[in-house]
């Protein structure tokens, strides 16, 4: 469906103005479509992406900064997004002994089970675009951040 029927408005100011709204509309319904995807699991995005990034580490461990640094969502709390996972008894903090204020964070087995999961579940969601498609539009929102 067009934009303009999804949130009923007739005209946009430029074409620019459209796009943007596009794209937040777009990204808000993948967001949706994710977060529906996830929920069998009890995970939300933004856990299955440290999640993913820990178990992308060596010996599955990083220190929080290395977590901030890579999520996709930089807007979240870490510390909160870690002692939920760490509830869950997906992770564990280690501190470093030589220096108490470095903390490292360390997949559990089940945290590690729970991210091929969710991964998987997170393949599932359809796009409605083919591979050619998607390469045009991972070049146009490349440029849209120049």
């Amino acid at each position: 469906m067009k934009i303009e029927d999804e949130i009923k408005q007739e005209q946009f100011v430029v074409p620019q103005h459209k796009a943007g709204m596009n794209l937040i509309f777009t990204a808000n319904w993948l967001l949706s479509e994710i977060a529906v995807t996830l929920k069998p699991i009890g995970l939300s995005l933004q856990q299955l992406n440290v999640l993913a990034i820990l178990k992308g580490q060596p010996n599955q461990t990083a220190n929080v900064n290395l977590i901030k640094e890579r999520l996709i969502d930089r807007m979240p709390n870490v510390s909160r997004l870690i002692n939920k996972l760490m509830e869950k008894g997906l992770v564990q903090k280690d501190r470093d002994h030589s220096d108490q204020r470095v903390v490292f964070i360390k997949l559990t087995a089940d945290g590690e089970k729970l991210a091929v999961k969710g991964r998987e579940l997170f393949n599932k969601v359809a796009y409605g675009i083919n591979a050619e498609e998607a390469e045009l539009l991972n070049d146009l929102l490349n440029k849209l951040r120049v």
